[in-house]
């Protein structure tokens, strides 16, 4: 059973129409309702702000630099347009606390302003910039929501490219397909108190462009699953987006590719990123993915 914490938070979504923000937003055209662009200097001991393509991206460090070796590109959710948040800020302030890896945080292209090809001409540019720094066993690309699914587009991207990708991926309640056509959504959508189908479905034709949505850098589903590095995906029982991750865990098995997955009943959408008893075990085993490496 969930905690009770989560199940309080779950009513306070359903009371405040969380399902319909985004719908609201993109009517609007104003997406900057929970932004929180910057990194607050209160959560971490270091951060250096750099720009790439007229970007802002965010190194942040802890004490004495990466005491681990391990460096994290992190790439944030928010339905390909929105930013950060502050739970983003105190997620990685954990992760960073409890892995000494440091971690780039890129604030990538949105829509509606650019599409997926400016978002990737970003991130593919700064991961290759590890890359000429670290090994790439030594990267691990994590995100959440719509960052989930740009995590492991970039990573398959890599792969067509003969780049080395990642030794790990690590997929927050991940957008797996922007197309939202797996009939199993229509039942997950009555659970989910926090994401809309037709409202995500409008975010993931503005992300697109002029671009087919089942195009596999825009929904990684579609795209190939072998030799991409260790696969991680957390999710939640109670998100639609949970009707993808379980048909990735079934189509990593069926073409023979290991993934662990970690679904958690009754959870809504990433909710790794609060403060529930259940988002302090998942971020632990968050933690330990990277530290074990």
């Amino acid at each position: 059973m969930a905690s009770f914490q989560s199940r309080i938070f779950t009513g306070l979504l359903r009371l405040v129409n969380k399902k319909g923000f985004l719908g609201r937003q993109l009517k609007r055209g104003r997406f900057n309702r929970f932004d929180c662009p910057e990194p607050p200097a209160a959560l971490f001991h270091s951060i250096e702000r750099d720009e790439l393509h007229g970007r802002k991206y965010f190194s942040l460090k802890p004490p004495g630099g990466s005491s681990t070796g391990k460096h994290i590109l992190y790439l944030h959710g928010g339905a390909y347009v929105q930013c950060f948040t502050l739970a983003h800020w105190y997620f990685l302030s954990d992760v960073i606390d409890g892995t000494g890896a440091e971690i780039i945080a890129p604030d990538y292209p949105l829509a509606p302003e650019y599409t997926y090809k400016d978002a990737f001409v970003m991130v593919e540019t700064l991961y290759k910039q590890m890359l000429s720094m670290y090994s790439h066993s030594d990267i691990v690309v994590m995100g959440d929501s719509a960052g989930g699914g740009f995590a492991l587009a970039l990573a398959q991207k890599l792969k067509t490219e003969n780049m080395p990708v990642p030794g790990q991926i690590i997929l927050l309640s991940p957008w797996l397909d922007i197309t939202l056509e797996n009939p199993e959504i229509n039942n997950l959508d009555q659970l989910d108190p926090f994401l809309g189908k037709k409202s995500l479905q409008q975010a993931g034709r503005l992300y697109a462009g002029s671009t087919p949505p089942n195009y596999y850098l825009l929904s990684p589903i579609n795209g190939p699953l072998d030799n991409l590095g260790r696969i991680t995906v957390f999710a939640g029982s109670h998100e639609l987006l949970a009707a993808d991750t379980r048909k990735l865990k079934r189509m990593a098995s069926l073409k023979g590719v290991a993934l662990d997955y970690h679904e958690y009943p009754e959870m809504v959408h990433a909710w790794m990123l609060l403060n529930f008893p259940e988002s302090k075990k998942a971020r632990q085993q968050i933690i330990d993915l990277v530290n074990q490496g």
